[in-house]
Parts: C-alpha cells; structure tokens; sequence
C-alpha cells in the first residue's frame, strides 16, 4: 500500500511539474537588435503553439544581458556578439551582418565600393561601447588593422539611422534593420573593401540552467526561424 502511495505522489510531482511548464512564465532575453527585429515574430509564434505560456521579454545590452543570467533572472537570451562569461553556453543559431550606410544625398549610391581611406575620413555615427554591434565592428576594423573615434555614439538604432538621413555621417548597423530605410530611400547601403562585417546570433543560457520543455521549444523555434 505504501508503495503505491509513492507512486501516486511522484505521479502527482510530475503532473504538477509538466502543469507548472505548461502554465508557467518563460523570461527570455534579448539584444538590443534581436529585441526589434526579431523577438517579436518569435513571441507571435511561440505562443500559437503554447498559449498558456507566459512569455516575459527584455530587451537590454549584451553586458546587461549577461549578468541576468548570472542572476538567474533569465531562464535564457538571445544576443549579437561573444559571451565573455566562462559560465554562460553560447550556440550561434542565426548569420547576420552589419550594412554600412550612407546619406541618400548623392554623395554615394546603392552598393558602391568605399575605399578604406574614403570609410575612414567620413565622421562615423556607431553603436555605444558593450553593445553586440560594436564588437562585431571593432573586430572588423581591427583586423584591417586601424581604429575609429566616432563622431556620433548612441543606444539607438533609429537615432543612428535618423541621423545619417539627415546628411550627418555614415554608420555601420545591423542590415536586417538598416532594410527599411533603404527601401524608402532615406539611406543607401555601401560595402568598404577588405572589412568583414558578418557575425552571429547566439542562444545564451547559464551552464547550470534547469531548461523547461518551454524554454527548450522556443529555442528550437529561433533556430528554425529565416529571420
């Protein structure tokens, strides 16, 4: 009797658990620019499939990102750029690449070649220190092997992309979000010989995470997902 008493319970332990995943809270993490342009779509998707799942987002810097996790206030993120805490497990899911663009004034046209001395003398508007895209730029201009002082650095996306429509300097930003203002032909998108731009996006959990049958499917989804 006492046995099945014991098997009842774990029974319950386990209904109670799969319960708790079905109808519990999923807290996800996100960069600055997967939290724009991606997350959304993910949510949309994720919650067709599991609707009695709560999905909390933020959307915060690389480093931020990073220290939720170590804090436990993340079950998991998604982020440009590497991972620079030996405990977080990092796995690239997605290509992306940075677009350098320009003012639609003349200056330059779609998909012209710069010159690395024509990419160096324009005043530079970029990504703050920390964030996934200036790494990914850094690298790039580092392994060219020169550096930049910006004219411009900011949080913000759209206020690099306000700015160089407005004729003030040219930025390097994720091309997925520089898309938009390009086919409204507020900017245009140019190469500079010899700079690599490409990067990843990463799937980044703490080593030690318990992962849910939730939090296991929506990465499974991110991966899956044509961006």
């Amino acid at each position: 009797e006492s046995g099945s008493h014991i098997v009842a319970m774990f029974d319950r332990m386990e209904k109670g658990l799969r319960n708790w995943d079905a109808f519990g809270v999923l807290r996800v993490g996100a960069s600055l620019t997967i939290g724009s342009q991606l997350m959304p779509g993910y949510v949309r998707a994720f919650r067709e499939s599991h609707p009695d799942t709560e999905v909390q987002v933020t959307v915060a810097t690389s480093a931020l990102l990073e220290q939720k996790l170590l804090d436990n206030a993340l079950d998991f993120a998604l982020m440009e750029g590497a991972v620079h805490v030996p405990s977080i497990v990092s796995e690239a899911y997605m290509e992306d690449h940075l677009a350098v663009v320009c003012p639609a004034d003349g200056r330059f046209r779609q998909g012209q070649v710069l010159s690395q001395v024509e990419f160096r003398s324009q005043p530079l508007l970029l990504r703050e220190h920390g964030s996934g895209t200036r790494e990914t730029f850094e690298r790039a201009v580092g392994q060219a092997g020169f550096s930049v002082t910006p004219a411009w650095e900011a949080m913000s996306n759209r206020a690099l992309l306000n700015a160089v429509a407005s004729g003030l300097g040219i930025s390097v930003l994720s091309a997925r979000i520089a898309a938009e203002e390009v086919e409204r032909g507020r900017v245009v998108s140019v190469e500079v010989e010899g700079l690599d731009f490409r990067r990843q996006f990463h799937i980044i959990y703490h080593q030690d995470k318990f992962l849910t049958a939730s939090a296991l499917d929506f990465m499974e989804l991110c991966r899956r997902s044509e961006g």
